[in-house]
């Protein structure tokens, strides 16, 4: 099981993360959570996270709507 987040020494602080990638509170635990106390890894992580929700907020293109 993973640590706390609150145990883990020289990491973001939810708070920092979600203001300096534009996410919420909620979305940058996820991502320390996912990332592990690493500030670089936590940095990555918030990039691919946004651009996740980027792309999930984007309409389907090409093969046309599936769910009929």
């Amino acid at each position: 099981m993973s640590k706390q987040i609150e145990n883990w020494k020289d990491t973001y602080e939810p708070e920092a993360l979600a203001e300096k990638y534009g996410l919420t509170i909620e979305q940058a635990m996820i991502v320390i959570n996912s990332n592990g106390p690493s500030k670089h890894g936590c940095e990555v992580g918030a990039v691919a996270f946004r651009h996740a929700l980027q792309m999930m907020s984007k309409p389907k293109r090409g093969r046309g709507n599936l769910s009929a």
